[in-house]
């Protein structure tokens, strides 16, 4: 009985002890890749195909191929693609391959080439010829995480409903520009006191519907305009209170670092806030 149980245990891991020898990648310690706030860390790529788990042996400019084709498909999990890579660091097992490696490897880009530096090595994993390691310039994940941040602020905060969460989405101190026609104005603001500046508008205009008509982020800055729609409660600009509906048309520039607010600039239609009252 426990000749039969052994036989059956080796019969068992026989597949598994020889997946490992074959493919003794997959049991290293490392992460394919590895995001840190705008950059994404690709760990060297070799000429392996995901498909096969053979390393690609057909010709060195195959393997080549491989190897960039490993890096792109790193990239789209990324939402990135090779004109957002930015540093490359090349490992060649010969010199000779060298003329080769920049014939594959330029065909992959059509704008301006990451930094680059390329160092000749004994040897290399998996009997690989070739080894890439790259740094991507996750921008676009950026801009898009700060379009959201600037968006929920808005329509938590500055909309009126929820102004003491203020402090989720601004730093402690920021700076706000008044961009008025007739003077440019800039103040230091806390979440504290823009909170007051929202509640102050609750009382000019009653309890106002806020609507985002655009909103536009490139990198770190945010660009938004909005409608507020809400009426004449309170005494505004020396006019006392009518009850008639007022349109306040605005749009702001705001400046994001590390997931907070930290400084806008602000534009509104005075004029035509100013025909209406």
């Amino acid at each position: 009985m426990k000749k039969l149980l052994f036989l059956i245990l080796f019969i068992y891991s026989f597949p598994i002890m020889a997946q490992q020898r074959d493919n003794p990648v997959q049991a290293l310690p490392y992460s394919k890749v590895k995001p840190a706030k705008d950059f994404v860390f690709l760990s060297g790529q070799v000429g392996i195909n995901s498909a096969t788990g053979q390393l690609v042996t057909s010709s060195f400019e195959a393997e080549v191929h491989q190897v960039m084709k490993n890096i792109g498909s790193l990239l789209h999990e990324q939402g990135l693609a090779y004109s957002d890579l930015v540093n490359v660091t090349i490992y060649l097992k010969s010199m000779d391959n060298y003329p080769i490696t920049n014939q594959v490897y330029r065909s992959y880009f059509t704008g301006d080439f990451p930094a680059r530096v390329c160092i000749a090595v004994t040897d290399l994993p998996a009997k690989a010829n070739i080894e890439i390691a790259s740094t991507a310039w996750s921008h676009t994940n950026s801009s898009a995480e700060n379009k959201q941040l600037i968006r929920r602020f808005l329509e938590r905060v500055r909309s009126g409903k929820n102004p003491d969460h203020a402090g989720l989405y601004m730093a402690d101190t920021l700076l706000a520009h008044q961009m008025n026609a007739e003077g440019e104005t800039s103040v230091k603001r806390t979440p504290q006191d823009y909170a007051e500046h929202v509640k102050e508008f609750l009382t000019l205009y009653g309890n106002f519907h806020f609507e985002i008509t655009e909103i536009i982020a490139e990198d770190d800055r945010v660009y938004a305009r909005w409608k507020q729609t809400g009426k004449h409660l309170a005494t505004i600009d020396g006019r006392p209170a009518t009850g008639k509906p007022l349109i306040e048309i605005a749009s702001a520039v705001y400046k994001v670092e590390n997931g907070k607010i930290k400084e806008y600039w602000i534009q509104i239609d005075r004029l035509g806030l100013e025909k209406q009252l």
